[in-house]
C-alpha cells in the first residue's frame, strides 16, 4: 500500500527513510524510535478490552489508550512492515467487534447523549475516527471473514450510533458535530461508502448548511479563523477538521478542500497559533484549561498542515521548542517531516511577534480579540490581550455549546517569563474521576463563569448580562481603535453597551515602551459611565507572593466571604486598606518566582483596595487557592487607571534581590473626560512622562490640563 487516507506517498517515504536511518539524531527518526519503544510493552502484554466504567475512570482511560495505540500501531505497520504491529491492530479490532453490539448505552450524567464505550457519544466518535483509519491501514492484509466481522459488528454499529441514533448531534454545528462528521466521513472513505461520505460533508439534509463538515467550516469560525468557543475548544475542533481534510485530499474526493471559504482551514490554524502566549499555552478564554497549549495533538496537526498544505511558516515560535523538548508529541501525519524540519531549523531567539486584531463572529462583525506585543530588553515577548467578542456559547445550536464566560473587556498579561494577570479558566479536574467524574464542577457556574473571576470591571456585584446566556448572545463588544503604527506606543480601545443595564463600559489598553524601562509598561484605562450610582469593583487576578502595598493593607482577624452571590461568595477577603480619596494612587507589589510585578492604580472616585484568595464556600475544594486584588469604589461615572510594571530579579539560591521596588513612583490622572484622558508618570530618577489617550474617533485631539492646551494626532501620544 503506497498511500493511505492520512499518509500520502511522500509522507510514507519520509517516514520510512527516517526509520531506516542508523543515526537517530533527527527529530523524525527520534519520534519513530520513541513510538516503537512506547508500544513495545503494549505488544508484549495481553490485549485489554474493558467494559464500561465511570467518566474519567480506568475503563474510560483504557478505551482511549486503545484507540491511540491501535492507530499508532497501524502507522508503524505501514512504515516498518513488522508483523507484530499488524497482529496487534487485527486482534484489538476483532476483540472490540466481539463485544460492541452487546454493550448497553452508557450511563450519562450530563446533557450529552451517551455512547457504549464512553459516557458521551463525542468520545465514541473519536474512537471511531482513529479505529477506522487504523482498519483502513491494514484492511488489505485481512481475510474476508475478518473484514466482515470488523465492519459489520464494530464500524457499522458505531456509525449507526453517530449518524442515525444521534442524528441531531451529527448535524449540530459544534465541536461535537465536527468530530461526528469527521469520524463518519473517514469511516465512509475506508468502507467505500460514497453516500456516507456525502452525508458527512453536507449533513443529513444534504444542503451543506444545516449540518455536515462544510457547515462546520462555514459557521464555527470567523473570517480571521477565530473559533466561537475559544482557544481550548478551538484546538479540539481543529484536530478532526485537519484529519478529515487530509483524508478528503488523499482519497481524491475533495482535493480542493484546503481552499474552501478563502482557505478557512489555514486561517483557523494560524489563529490558534496567535492565541497562545510566548510559552505556547493558550489564552484561557471561556471554559479552558490553563495548561493546554500548542503541544496539543490538534495544534500540532494544524502546524503540520500549515507547513505541508500551505507552505506557510508563520508558526508561534514556541512550537519549535515544544517539538524539540517533547519529540514524542510530534504527530505521525502527512506534515511530520515538514514540522520536524521546522523545529530543527527555527531560531531559538525569535523575538516578539507582531500585534494583531482578530475578529469574532461568523461574519467577523462581533467584536474580537486584540493582542499587543512588544520586545523587552532581553528580547522576550511581552504580550497583553483584550477580549470583547461574542459570548462563547450559542444555546440555539446545542445544549452542550455553553462554554462562554461573562467577562466582556477582560484582559490578560504575559511578560515574556510568566502569565502575570491570569484568567481562571474552567472549574474542572479533567478525567480525575473523584472530582465530579472529571466533568465541570458546580463551581464552574457559581465562580469561573462569573465576571468577578476575570480581569474586568464588575458593577454592583453582578455579572455581565446577569449570567443569562441567551441575553449575552445578543451582544458583543465594539472596537473603537486599534493602533500599533508606533511599536513604542500601541493601544486598543473597546466599548460595551447593554452588558450591564444603564452602564457603558470603555477600556483602553496600552503597551508602552519607554527608553528608561527595560520592560514595557502595561497601561489600563477602565471607564464606566452611568446616570445612577453603582458600586464598581476592579479585580486583578495574579500569581505570586505579596511583597508590599502602599498604603499598607490591614489583615483581618479571620477571613470572610467578600459577598453572597455571583462569584463573590467564593472569594475570601483577607485584608484591605483605608479608603483613599479620589485621585490618590495605591500600589501593590508581588514576587512571581524570580521577578517582581507592581500594579499602581488611581481612581476618580474614593476607592478601597481589597486583597484575598479564591476558595470560600467550597466544601469539596474544587477551586484553586489563587490570590486576587480588587479596587472598590462607588460613583455614577468613574475611571480607573492602572500601570503594571515588571521589574527586578530575585535569586533565592544566591540570596540576591535587585530592583525590588518599582521604577514608576507616581501615577496621576491629570485630565479625564468622555473625549480623552491624560496621565502623568513619574519615575524614581525624576523622569516625567505625560500620556494622552483619545476615547473618541478622530485624527486630531485636544484637551486642557491646568490651563495648558495639549494637542496630538492619532489615538495616543507621549507629550
Amino acid at each position: 500500500m503506497e498511500q493511505t487516507l492520512l499518509l500520502d506517498r511522500a509522507a510514507l517515504t519520509a517516514l520510512r527513510q527516517a526509520h531506516e536511518l542508523r543515526d537517530r539524531s533527527g527529530l523524525l527518526a527520534r519520534r519513530l524510535a520513541h513510538a516503537e519503544t512506547s508500544l513495545a510493552s503494549v505488544l508484549s502484554a495481553p490485549l485489554c478490552i474493558p467494559g464500561q466504567g465511570e467518566a474519567g475512570g480506568e475503563e474510560h482511560a483504557r478505551h482511549k489508550l486503545n484507540y491511540q495505540h491501535v492507530n499508532l500501531a497501524s502507522q508503524l505497520w505501514l512504515v516498518t512492515h513488522d508483523e507484530r504491529y499488524l497482529e496487534f491492530v487485527r486482534g484489538l479490532l476483532l476483540g472490540y467487534a466481539e463485544i460492541y453490539e452487546a454493550l448497553p448505552a452508557h450511563v450519562s450524567r450530563d446533557s450529552n447523549p451517551p455512547g457504549k464505550l464512553f459516557h458521551q457519544c463525542l468520545n465514541e466518535g473519536m474512537w471511531l475516527l482513529y479505529a477506522a483509519d487504523a482498519y483502513g491501514n491494514i484492511r488489505s492484509e485481512l481475510p474476508e471473514a475478518e473484514r466482515e466481522q470488523i465492519e459489520a459488528h464494530l464500524l457499522r454499529p458505531m456509525i449507526d450510533l453517530l449518524v442515525v441514533q444521534n442524528a441531531h448531534d451529527f448535524d449540530v454545528v459544534h465541536n461535537h458535530g465536527i468530530w461526528s462528521v469527521a469520524a463518519a466521513g473517514i469511516a465512509g472513505l475506508v468502507l467505500g461508502d460514497e453516500a456516507l461520505v456525502e452525508q458527512s460533508l453536507l449533513g443529513n439534509a444534504r444542503d451543506g448548511v444545516s449540518g455536515g463538515f462544510l457547515a462546520q467550516l462555514d459557521q464555527l469560525f470567523s473570517p480571521d479563523g477565530y473559533y466561537l468557543e475559544g482557544p481550548y475548544y478551538h484546538r479540539f475542533a481543529l484536530r478532526p477538521m485537519v484529519l478529515f481534510a487530509e483524508a478528503l485530499v488523499n482519497s481524491g474526493v475533495r482535493p480542493d478542500i484546503h481552499d474552501h471559504r478563502d482557505q478557512i482551514i489555514r486561517k483557523a490554524i494560524l489563529c490558534l497559533q496567535e492565541v497562545a502566549f510566548p510559552d505556547g499555552r493558550f489564552l484561557a478564554l471561556n471554559d479552558s484549561s490553563r495548561t493546554m497549549g500548542l503541544i496539543d495533538e490538534g495544534a500540532m496537526l494544524g502546524a503540520a498542515t500549515l507547513l505541508k498544505r500551505y507552505q506557510d511558516t508563520r508558526l508561534n515560535p514556541a512550537v519549535a521548542g515544544l517539538v524539540r523538548d517533547k519529540v514524542e508529541r510530534l504527530p505521525l501525519c502527512g506534515g511530520s517531516q515538514s514540522l520536524a524540519e521546522f523545529a530543527e531549523t527555527a531560531s531559538r531567539a525569535p523575538g516578539a511577534r507582531a500585534s494583531q486584531f482578530i475578529s469574532d463572529g461568523r461574519e467577523g462583525n462581533a467584536g474580537g480579540l486584540a493582542i499587543l506585543r512588544a520586545p523587552s530588553a532581553s528580547g522576550a515577548e511581552t504580550m497583553v490581550y483584550l477580549a470583547f467578542g461574542q459570548h462563547g456559547s450559542d444555546p440555539t445550536l446545542h445544549s452542550a455549546l455553553d462554554h462562554g464566560h461573562f467577562d466582556g473587556l477582560h484582559f490578560g498579561y504575559h511578560n515574556g517569563q510568566h502569565e502575570v494577570l491570569t484568567d481562571y479558566g474552567f472549574s474542572r479536574w479533567v478525567n480525575i474521576e473523584p472530582k465530579f467524574g472529571g466533568r465541570y464542577t458546580p463551581e464552574n457556574r457559581s465562580y469561573a463563569k462569573q465576571s468577578v473571576a476575570h480581569n474586568t470591571l464588575v458593577v454592583d456585584e453582578t455579572s455581565h448580562h446577569g449570567l443569562d446566556t441567551a441575553r449575552a448572545c445578543e451582544h458583543h463588544g465594539e472596537l473603537g481603535a486599534f493602533d500599533t503604527t508606533d511599536p513604542r506606543l500601541q493601544m486598543v480601545r473597546a466599548r460595551l453597551r447593554d452588558y450591564v443595564p444603564g452602564v457603558v463600559l470603555t477600556r483602553s489598553l496600552l503597551l508602552v515602551s519607554l527608553p528608561e524601562m527595560a520592560e514595557p509598561l502595561v497601561l489600563d484605562l477602565m471607564q464606566a459611565r452611568s446616570d445612577g450610582t453603582h458600586r464598581y469593583d476592579y479585580p486583578l487576578h495574579y500569581q505570586g507572593q505579596l511583597m508590599m502595598a502602599e498604603p499598607a493593607l490591614e489583615q483581618q482577624a479571620s477571613p470572610t466571604a467578600l459577598g453572597a452571590a455571583n462569584g463573590y461568595q467564593h472569594l475570601w477577603k483577607m485584608a484591605s486598606g483605608a479608603e483613599q480619596a479620589a485621585g490618590v494612587s495605591q500600589a501593590v507589589t508581588w514576587l512571581q518566582e524570580n521577578h517582581f510585578v507592581t500594579a499602581r492604580m488611581v481612581c476618580t472616585a474614593p476607592a478601597t483596595l481589597v486583597q484575598g484568595v479564591i476558595g470560600a464556600n467550597d466544601p469539596e475544594r474544587n477551586l484553586r487557592d489563587e490570590p486576587y486584588l480588587l479596587l472598590r469604589s462607588q460613583a455614577s461615572s468613574q475611571t480607573v487607571a492602572c500601570v503594571i510594571e515588571t521589574h527586578g530579579v530575585f535569586e533565592e539560591a544566591r540570596e540576591i534581590a535587585s530592583e525590588a521596588r518599582p521604577r514608576v513612583l507616581k501615577l496621576q490622572l491629570l485630565q479625564e473626560t468622555d473625549e480623552a484622558c491624560v496621565l502623568a508618570l513619574e519615575l524614581r530618577d525624576g523622569t516625567r512622562h505625560r500620556l494622552a489617550v483619545a476615547l473618541t474617533p478622530g485624527e486630531q485631539h485636544a484637551v486642557s490640563v491646568a490651563g495648558e492646551r495639549l494637542e496630538w494626532q492619532g489615538e495616543c501620544a507621549l507629550l
